[in-house]
C-alpha cells in the first residue's frame, strides 16, 4: 500500500457550487498529513494539459462527476500515480461502483488511507470510457439534459428525461458483433460497459464488477409503455436477463454498426457515433477506494 504524502487536486474553476466543498475536501487531506496541491482549471483541454505536464506527485485528485473524470481518463492513463476522487456531480455512478463517499471528510479518508484499486476502462473506438456507452433513448435524455434543468433538479431529473425521451423516441436497427458472434437487432436502448452503475442510478448488471476484465452489454425491445413500466425495476437493479424484452451478453469486444451514423453516449455525454469497436482494458485505472467486495452505496450519496 503506497503512502501518500503529497498530491496534486484539479477542480473545474467554472463549477463554483462544488469549489467550497472541494475546498473542504483539500482541507480534510491536508488535515490527514497529505501537502495539496491545487489546480483549477477552466476547460477540459486546460486540465488534460495540466495533468500531463505534472511533476511526479503520489497521487492525483479529482473533485468532479463522472463526465469529469471520463474526460481527463486520456491524461490520467497516462500517469503512474492513483486517482482520487472526491465525487460532485449529479449521479456519481463510478464513485458509488467503488463506495468512494461524496461527503468531503469521509472522502479525504480514502485518500489518506491509501487503498488502491485496480478498476477496469473501457475503450469505444479511440476514446476510454468509465462506465457505459449507449446508444437510443439514453442519447435523447442527454440532449434534453441540455437546457439546464440537471443542475436544478440533479437525479430528480432523470426519471421526468426519460418519459420525454421516449415520447418521441424511435427503434434502432444495429448489426452487432459480439466476441465474433454477428446478429441484427431492432432496439430502443443498447448499453455497453465495464462499469457497475450508469445514467443516474441504473445498474448495468447485478453481476458486474469494476475489476472483473468484462464488457456488460444489454438491448432492450421494448415497444409499448407497459414494456418500460415492466423494465424499470430490473434497470435500476441490473436484473434485464429475466426479461424476455432483454437480451443480455457478457464479452471481451463488441463492434456496433448501423446503416447511418447514430449518436453515442459516453459516460453521460454525447462524444461518438457508430460505427464503434467497444474493448476492456481490464485493471487499467488504479483508485484509491476502500478495499470492498460488495460495492455498496457510499455513504451520503446524492
Amino acid at each position: 500500500m503506497p503512502e501518500i504524502l503529497n498530491a496534486a487536486c484539479f477542480v473545474n474553476a467554472k463549477a463554483r457550487a462544488a469549489e467550497a466543498r472541494a475546498s473542504e475536501f483539500i482541507a480534510a487531506v491536508e488535515a490527514r498529513g497529505i501537502a495539496v496541491s491545487l489546480h483549477k482549471t477552466g476547460s477540459l483541454e486546460e486540465a488534460l494539459q495540466a495533468i500531463r505536464d505534472l511533476p511526479d506527485t503520489d497521487a492525483i485528485l479529482v473533485g468532479g462527476g463522472d463526465g469529469t473524470l471520463s474526460g481527463m481518463l486520456p491524461a490520467l492513463l497516462d500517469r503512474k500515480e492513483p486517482l482520487g476522487v472526491l465525487p460532485l456531480g449529479t449521479a456519481n455512478d463510478f464513485a458509488r461502483a467503488l463506495s468512494i463517499p461524496v461527503d468531503p471528510e469521509q472522502a479525504a479518508d480514502i485518500v489518506a488511507a491509501g487503498h488502491v484499486r485496480k478498476v477496469d476502462i473501457g475503450r469505444m473506438n479511440d476514446r476510454p470510457f468509465l462506465n457505459v456507452a449507449s446508444l437510443g433513448i439514453s442519447v435523447e435524455v442527454a440532449d434534453l439534459h441540455e437546457d439546464g434543468v440537471k443542475k436544478v433538479l440533479g437525479r430528480f431529473a432523470y426519471p421526468m428525461r426519460w418519459v420525454e425521451a421516449w415520447r418521441r423516441h424511435r427503434p434502432l436497427r444495429l448489426k452487432l458483433t459480439i466476441d465474433g458472434d454477428r446478429r441484427r437487432v431492432v432496439c430502443s436502448l443498447l448499453g455497453v460497459g465495464c462499469g457497475r452503475h450508469y445514467g443516474g442510478g441504473l445498474t448495468l448488471d447485478e453481476e458486474a464488477r469494476p475489476d472483473d476484465g468484462n464488457l456488460r452489454l444489454y438491448y432492450l425491445a421494448a415497444r409499448r409503455t407497459t414494456d418500460w413500466f415492466r423494465l424499470l425495476p430490473s434497470l435500476w437493479r441490473g436484473t434485464l436477463r429475466q426479461h424476455g424484452e432483454a437480451f443480455t451478453a457478457t464479452a471481451r469486444e463488441i463492434e456496433i454498426r448501423a446503416s447511418r451514423p447514430k449518436k453515442i453516449n459516453v459516460d453521460g455525454d454525447i462524444v461518438g457515433q457508430t460505427p464503434a469497436r467497444v474493448t476492456v482494458l481490464p485493471g487499467r485505472l488504479s483508485v484509491l477506494a476502500p478495499p470492498r467486495a460488495d460495492y455498496e452505496q457510499p455513504t451520503g450519496t446524492e
